[in-house]
């Protein structure tokens, strides 16, 4: 889990930061609420700094809040992993067909996000932000901000089904790794077909990781 520093950050990000890591790590078939008292406790902070996350969290789609009870963290089913990885699929395969414009810069800023996950290999957390970077760095890539802003309201359900793949104690994050390499071989030869198999194969393989179908 991802560690804050209070002096260093105000107490609203703390609170956000600490909550976005417990979110990305619960059972996504699962319906968690949250407590605003044990919140407060568990982070160091109080209700307002707290209150001030949440909303900033509903924001993003990490929670639901139900008006007089309070804010929840809904369930990621096997059917919505299906489905979110479909759309995944079409946008992503989308994305890099524009590899022919696309440049040896934007090439280079996705070779040095898998280096960066190399280094995070060990916090699943940090490894699956980076994951959710990669790709999103791909998509905004394709040129179209309607897709890459469709594609960013998928993030918290992305993050909570990356760390459920890499945390299963088998080396996910080292295929995760090899998997993400093999697309940017692609794209840096500029091959369409090699980059379409190399998206479709990480992203089956993620499925198989995650619900086993």
């Amino acid at each position: 889990m991802i560690q804050m520093t209070p002096a260093a950050q105000s107490q609203p990000e703390v609170a956000y930061q600490w909550m976005k890591s417990y979110i990305a790590a619960l059972p996504r078939e699962e319906e968690t609420f949250l407590n605003e008292a044990v919140l407060a406790k568990t982070t160091g902070t109080s209700r307002t700094p707290v209150r001030e996350a949440l909303l900033r969290l509903e924001a993003e789609g990490f929670v639901k809040r139900i008006p007089h009870k309070g804010a929840y963290v809904p369930p990621i089913s096997d059917p919505d992993v299906r489905a979110i990885l479909q759309a995944r699929s079409v946008v992503e395969k989308w994305a890099v067909s524009a590899l022919e414009s696309m440049l040896d810069a934007q090439i280079d800023a996705f070779q040095r996000v898998i280096d960066q996950q190399r280094e995070a290999k060990d916090d699943p957390a940090r490894f699956i932000e980076l994951d959710t970077e990669f790709h999103t760095l791909m998509v905004r890539a394709g040129g179209n901000p309607v897709l890459a802003d469709f594609y960013a309201s998928l993030r918290q359900k992305q993050l909570r089904i990356g760390v459920k793949a890499v945390s299963q104690g088998t080396d996910r994050a080292g295929d995760v790794l090899r998997e993400h390499q093999l697309i940017v071989d692609a794209l840096r030869s500029r091959s369409l077909d090699a980059a379409h198999q190399a998206i479709d194969a990480h992203l089956d393989s993620t499925r198989l990781a995650v619900i086993g179908y």
